[in-house]
């Protein structure tokens, strides 16, 4: 209750510091004239989607795991953090009665064989699931059996403090033949519980065979968790990229993610392990993108070759009288989706040979399909723009780092490189992969979940809003969960906001797209101003890293119209601990969060550990 009772607090009278100090005071002056034309491009605040761990599978609807019958894997061992479960470990329980099966499955390798007798039914299960009172689920799978007699029934289930099982839902399927034939019913759970159990049930004497079982929320959008939807949603990320090491150089390939999940077949991600359920391809990507209106940049693998490249552009973006085209439209996806963003391999340096040698086939096939994509290279160098800088509209680093002077220092060169380098007049940056580390394995890797982390997101932000001359989309990495790195965490049930969420929303909800000069009388803030077009509005950001506050008192230089400070939200730990290493976590989910403060006359204290955005006006 002390955190619900000071974030309504927070809410009516702004943020009020639990340890009150002296704030030390900074003079900060804010000029209407830029430097250049640069302009700051909502996809900077763009984000990541990889096929790593329960990235997808803690944002995908699907509420069983190993639906196939394929097995679970762990992680790969050089990776993991705590051995912390996810969903990605959730097994089919062992009851006895059942085993797998690998003659004849439905897809796959296998499937599995449910053996019931008179005296003692059959019975498969699942635990650890979260359902709501009164929330529809949809189940589906396929069946077979030897005895159309057997009663086969799916129901939902929670066990009781006392031991005893409470039936929150379940429902009778048709007679079951000897054929592979997909059946369906409608669950409506009676009750709320995060340990419930999915059961399928074979009663009577006989033999049923089982694949590819489904249990679907009826709220889910378009597969999406509905939960999910709406908090990425809020954060507005401009741009989400799909792709990563599973992608190329690994062994996904995007013509085996389409048209009916039920007929996908799992695979090995042999770069971070677990075994990919394959329910999420490009068109579910591309689904979720615009559920969340951001733009879609999809990296297509390197090692599938430009004809594979080629083709889903073609089925991304051609018309219904093209081959893939008519493929999309036949799976259920008449709209093509407009695919503007297109990265061609990740992690590939710009002078291997083989890249260089490759890449003009991929840009002439790509483009023959779609000429207005936008296409991005791999990691930049200046062979690579020498011989294609004609054909790229961005070249892509990846920085994973809280070395903000070599970020600095690279993004300088590079632009640098792009002036210089005849024919790059409209090649722009995008750094598609971006955090405060890229490793860390071990406890280290906690520090992600961090308002510390948060805050150097923040300053991050600030770096590539400096160089918005030449950088005009950037990629958070990840979106969900990711061993810690990512902006949100999920339950069965739930979302839970990182620190580094909450900074991710303040910027892209507070962003403006002119750049303004500022000067300071000392840099006891990260300071970075941007204006409306016609400098009615002005934003500043700033970074408090300290553990003490900090008054800044603000003027404003040469604007047409008087400005003056009209409010300002922070993020910032709400019990101002000073301590930075705090975090959210799911029994105190609201530490961190993103308050309003009181405002003097044209002066904000910067809270200790916290970034601010203060909104300006003219009047």
């Amino acid at each position: 209750m002390r955190i619900a009772f000071s974030a309504l607090l927070a809410t009516f009278v702004g943020l009020s510091l639990a340890r009150p100090a002296e704030a030390s005071e900074i003079q900060v002056e804010v000029s209407s004239k830029p430097k250049n034309a640069a302009r700051i491009n909502p996809n900077l605040f763009g984000n990541f989607i990889e096929l790593l761990e329960d990235v997808v599978p803690g944002t995908w609807a699907e509420m069983l795991n190993d639906r196939s019958f394929e097995g679970v894997t762990p992680p790969a061992n050089w990776c993991y953090f705590d051995g912390s479960p996810t969903i990605c470990d959730r097994q089919w329980d062992e009851t006895g009665t059942w085993t797998y099966d690998t003659r004849s499955p439905f897809n796959g390798r296998r499937s599995v064989r449910l053996t019931a007798t008179d005296s003692f039914p059959a019975s498969l299960t699942q635990s650890g699931l979260g359902v709501a009172k009164g929330m529809p689920y949809h189940f589906s799978g396929y069946l077979r059996g030897d005895n159309t007699a057997l009663t086969v029934t799916v129901r939902l289930k929670t066990r009781l403090p006392d031991g005893t099982w409470m039936q929150l839902a379940s429902a009778n399927l048709p007679s079951v033949g000897q054929g592979w034939q997909k059946y369906s019913a409608e669950l409506v759970s009676s009750g709320e519980s995060e340990q419930t159990v999915f059961e399928l049930e074979a009663a009577g004497s006989g033999t049923l065979c089982a694949d590819k079982l489904s249990l679907m929320p009826g709220d889910n959008l378009k597969g999406w968790r509905r939960d999910v939807v709406q908090v990425i949603k809020d954060a507005r990320p401009g741009v989400i990229r799909w792709g990563g090491s599973t992608c190329d150089h690994g062994e996904y390939r995007w013509k085996n993610g389409i048209g009916d999940r039920d007929q996908r077949v799992p695979f090995p991600n042999k770069v971070w392990g677990r075994i990919d359920s394959n329910d999420v391809g490009l068109d579910e990507f591309c689904h979720f993108c615009a559920l969340v209106e951001a733009d879609p940049m999809i990296c297509v693998s390197f090692s599938d070759g430009p004809q594979s490249a080629a083709d889903l552009v073609e089925y991304c973006n051609g018309g219904p009288e093209s081959f893939w085209g008519a493929r999309r439209v036949a799976n259920g996806h008449p709209a093509a989706y407009h695919v503007k963003y297109w990265q061609v391999g990740n992690e590939i340096s710009g002078d291997n040979q083989d890249y260089l040698g490759r890449i003009g086939d991929f840009a002439r096939l790509m483009k023959a399909k779609d000429p207005s994509l936008a296409l991005c290279s791999s990691f930049p160098s200046q062979t690579l723009l020498d011989r294609f800088g004609r054909d790229l509209a961005f070249v892509c680093p990846h920085h994973y780092t809280t070395d903000f002077a070599y970020c600095d220092r690279e993004l300088t060169e590079l632009t640098q490189m792009l002036k210089r380098t005849p024919g790059c007049e409209q090649t722009r940056i995008a750094v598609t992969e971006w955090n405060v580390s890229g490793g860390d394995w071990g406890l280290m890797r906690a520090r992600q979940m961090t308002l510390q982390a948060a805050l150097l997101n923040a300053r991050y932000l600030h770096l590539l809003m400096r160089h918005s001359d030449r950088v005009e989309m950037a990629c958070r990495s990840n979106l969900a969960n990711s061993f810690c790195g990512a902006i949100i965490e999920t339950s069965p049930s739930a979302v839970l906001k990182r620190p580094s969420y909450q900074v991710m929303r303040l910027y892209a909800r507070h962003a403006l797209p002119n750049p303004l000069p500022l000067e300071q009388s000392a840099d006891t803030l990260d300071l970075f101003a941007c204006g409306s077009e016609t400098n009615a509005a002005v934003v500043i950001f700033g970074v408090n890293s300290g553990a003490e506050p900090v008054k800044a008192s603000f003027k404003f230089g040469a604007f047409a119209r008087p400005i003056r400070v009209a409010g300002a939200e922070a993020v910032c730990d709400l019990l101002d601990a000073r301590q930075p290493d705090v975090m959210n976590h799911w029994r105190e989910p609201e530490r961190v969060i993103t308050s309003r403060l009181n405002v003097g006359q044209n002066a904000v204290v910067f809270p200790a550990l916290s970034a601010v955005a203060v909104e300006c006006t003219a009047f």
